[in-house]
């Protein structure tokens, strides 16, 4: 069912004060401007924390692991859409859920269709990353959470997480997922899809 904004909704929409107006485009990639806003934000939190103030590094921390997390999950959803195109595969991305670990080796599978015998595997910093999130965030509700549908504290083990450490291996992550989806749209293009 199609909504129209004017009609139906009463915050979100457009409004006369056109300049805060934030386009949300209909694109081939359905995935780009969700991926590239997670991106954008937890770069505006590493910029908060490392930059300009640690007073509350504290409390941004789940917010910014829920960021990076999702950037992540939306990456390889992405992979595998936009992949499985360039391979005239079944697009399912929804496939795998939240699961890191499922959608990480989909997303694989799907990159060595597109790149055929010049595929070469992901950074071992990349891959152990994403596998090691995965195992702290199996189902992407412990970085919002304090507690499960359980009860059970959500992240027990962990005390401390240092920002910059954690900053400096998602910066990798970071480029490793962009240049793949950056290549998958060239190969996409190159071939008129």
């Amino acid at each position: 069912m199609l909504l129209d904004p004017h009609k139906t909704m009463k915050y979100f929409k457009p409004d006369k004060d056109w300049q805060y107006n934030s386009r949300l485009p209909k694109l081939n990639n359905k995935w780009l401007f969700y991926g590239e806003g997670y991106r954008q934000a937890s770069e505006l939190l590493e910029m908060q924390i490392l930059e300009i103030d640690r007073s509350n590094q504290d409390f941004l921390i789940y917010p910014y692991c829920y960021l990076i997390r999702h950037y992540i999950e939306i990456r390889l959803k992405e992979i595998i859409d936009e992949g499985n195109k360039v391979n005239n595969a079944p697009i399912d991305p929804s496939k795998g859920g939240h699961d890191l670990s499922i959608l990480w080796k989909k997303s694989q599978v799907s990159l060595e269709g597109v790149w055929l015998d010049q595929f070469k595997e992901a950074p071992k910093e990349v891959s152990d990353f994403i596998n090691e999130f995965h195992s702290i965030d199996i189902k992407s509700d412990n970085f919002r959470y304090p507690i499960d549908k359980a009860g059970q504290e959500t992240l027990s083990g962990i005390n401390e997480i240092n920002f910059k450490n954690l900053a400096d291996i998602f910066q990798k992550v970071k480029d490793y997922l962009d240049g793949v989806t950056d290549g998958i749209a060239i190969v996409k293009e190159n071939n008129g899809l």
